[in-house]
């Protein structure tokens, strides 16, 4: 019997395994499909794909699932289909071909079990840190039991969550009808559209005077800075220097409180070797008052050294 960093492998005549439902490949000793969770069969050991599930038009549904990555979402709709959960995948309401946002729905029935799966495709994805974070459930929607919001609710029919105060006032002072707090989510959205518009007044603005700037090791200029002014000049502005169309595209918001994480990849080309890339990342923000005090990044700082590279 051979051995491989996972321990003893039984004698095979094959290298590999494959998904019996959806065909991706794996080393021999994996024996669930790590995207879509059905067994793995020995290559060309009879894959079948699973029968996909689909609701009847008129089905009582609660969305489980709103996301902008559709291939997130089919992939959570084979894993429902792998178990009998019958599921739809609509556009969501408000959102268009430009801008476009998916929503997966089950049956009412069925919104336990979906939740659950769900539940367990975004840790195997992202991780167990994954599990402490809310995710920003899409408008319309309530973000603990998924129920749909009818305008304007206050608070939720199906599960109770008190989504506002109908008689809440204004604090004093904030008596202009026009008055909006921007949430956490909203400030460091508004960050990453500054950079993509170049408007450093807004910048400095998203910014606590003081913020902790801290970038992985590896990545360009990576380190720690502190200060609005040194992240502009240092960070931002040198980025835009070496690279040709640098972009941070967001793919998934989640919120933690204070908190804010953005799942994403960069995308660029390095101007001194003409190398282009794509990496993923993550960002983690903390914000104090409506401003960014504090950002860690955690990114495949392999794939942008790679680009940076002379032959």
């Amino acid at each position: 019997m051979e051995l491989d960093k996972y321990g003893p492998v039984p004698a095979q005549n094959y290298d590999y395994v494959v998904c019996s439902n959806c065909g991706a490949e794996f080393q021999p000793h994996v024996t669930r499909c790590i995207d879509c969770g059905a067994a793995t069969v020995p290559p060309g050991g009879g894959r079948q794909k699973a029968p996909r599930e689909t609701l009847a038009p008129d089905a009582d549904v609660i969305a489980i699932r709103g996301d902008r990555d559709l291939e997130w979402i089919e992939a959570l709709q084979k894993r429902f289909s792998i178990h009998g959960i019958p599921s739809r995948i609509e556009m969501a309401e408000g959102s268009s071909s430009h801008h476009p946002f998916y929503e997966i729905s089950v049956a009412k029935r069925d919104a336990r079990s979906a939740y659950e799966l769900d539940q367990k495709m975004v840790r195997e994805r992202l991780g167990d840190e994954a599990a402490g974070l809310a995710e920003i459930s899409p408008p319309g929607v309530c973000p603990v039991c998924k129920a749909r919001l009818s305008p304007g609710a206050v608070e939720c029919r199906g599960c109770g969550l008190v989504l506002a105060d109908a008689d809440a006032e204004l604090a004093e002072g904030d008596e202009d009808d026009d008055y909006t707090v921007m949430s956490n989510l909203e400030v460091v959205q508004s960050l990453y559209k500054a950079l993509q518009d170049g408007d450093e007044d807004l910048i400095l603005g998203v910014l606590h005077p003081e913020v902790e700037w801290i970038q992985n090791e590896g990545f360009p200029d990576g380190g720690s800075y502190v200060g609005a002014e040194t992240v502009l000049s240092e960070v931002f502005l040198r980025l835009a220097e070496d690279w040709d169309g640098w972009e941070a595209g967001v793919g998934r918001w989640l919120n933690a409180g204070d908190s804010v994480v953005a799942l994403g990849a960069y995308r660029g080309t390095c101007r001194r070797t003409g190398k282009s890339m794509q990496a993923a990342f993550a960002h983690v923000y903390w914000l104090e008052k409506s401003r960014i005090v504090r950002f860690e990044q955690y990114a495949d700082t392999a794939k942008i050294a790679e680009a940076c590279e002379d032959d």
